[in-house]
């Protein structure tokens, strides 16, 4: 004969064992099923590749874990648009740092502002991010490539990539490159925002320097540092590939090489006057248009926004206070 002691003794035995309620002296049948995992958010990056605008490209985004990025294989893929923009998504909802790639494709392109007509974009540029968020934003410039290559020596983790373009912009301070700035003139978000497009527009400017820099300067040499950017026979593609590695393999030297290479790469860019420079001009509709400036002359510029969209009435005052952010 068992008792109502040993029968809760065998029952609790049963239970903590098998893990399941089987007759004990309650309601069986019951669903026990642990509530589903949460699915994370997708979180995203998107922004602007620009030396000048870099359509048609394959852009991944990589997720760093500890300190090592992905194989290009398994990262996150988009492409750029006609006016540059990409927006990937990264469904796994990541949240650490990553690296930005454009990868060139068989159609790529890139915008020579100083000619006012595409080329061939045959290089990889990249930008990092401490850290993915739902709504990530980067421009990727050789300026960004340059903080990218700083991060081997700052490291490859959140704090190491704050890092890196907080040194780099010190590095280059004078020439006023912003990494969060959008490498393009956009009146339909900043229109009334005559401060931020002028830093607009001194990264069109910066920009420009970078390409006449590669096509003129002897200052420039490849990455071997033995053979000048402009040597002849070179095509321009090859020349802004040339010094954007330039750019690039200066930070890849140590601290100390590194100050002593950009001291001597920042000037020669902003020894060249872009007197003649194809702004890419985001309009008031969404639009992209191209037009041709003077980036030294207030009147020049006041001219090319008023064929962009901006108000003749304001467009003197605005254009004023643009020239005041541009170096």
């Amino acid at each position: 004969m068992t008792s109502r002691f040993s029968e809760g003794l065998v029952c609790g035995i049963t239970i903590s064992v098998l893990s399941v309620i089987t007759g004990c002296g309650g309601d069986g049948g019951q669903d026990t099923a642990l509530p589903a995992a949460p699915v994370a958010a997708p979180t995203s990056v998107s922004g602007t590749v620009a030396k000048g605008i870099v359509k048609q490209a394959k852009v991944l985004v990589c997720r760093i874990v500890n300190g090592i990025p992905e194989t290009d294989a398994t990262c996150a893929a988009g492409s750029t648009g006609s006016d540059g923009s990409f927006n990937v998504t990264l469904t796994d909802g990541f949240t650490g740092p990553a690296v930005v790639k454009v990868i060139a494709g068989a159609t790529s392109a890139m915008l020579d502002e100083t000619i006012g007509s595409y080329i061939p974009y045959d290089m990889t540029m990249r930008s990092v991010i401490p850290a993915v968020s739902s709504k990530s934003i980067t421009y990727i410039t050789p300026f960004s490539e340059m903080a990218t290559s700083w991060t081997r020596t700052t490291g490859n983790d959140a704090a190491g990539i704050t890092l890196a373009m907080g040194q780099l912009q010190q590095l280059i301070s004078k020439s006023g490159v912003d990494l969060t700035i959008k490498p393009v003139i956009d009146l339909q978000i900043n229109g009334s925002d005559p401060v931020m497009l002028g830093k607009q527009a001194n990264m069109v400017k910066q920009l420009a320097r970078v390409t006449m820099m590669a096509k003129r300067s002897p200052d420039v040499n490849d990455s071997s540092g033995g053979v000048h950017c402009n040597t002849p026979g070179t095509s321009t593609t090859q020349q802004i590939a040339c010094a954007t590695s330039a750019m690039s393999g200066a930070m890849t030297r140590g601290a100390n090489a590194a100050a002593q290479s950009v001291s001597r790469i920042v000037p020669a860019m902003m020894a060249e006057e872009p007197t003649s420079v194809t702004m890419a001009i985001i309009k008031l509709d969404g639009t992209l248009t191209m037009e041709v400036a003077d980036m030294t002359n207030a009147a020049s510029i006041e001219s090319a926004m008023r064929k962009a969209g901006m108000a003749s009435s304001s467009v003197a005052n605005n254009v004023r206070i643009m020239m005041l952010q541009m170096h």
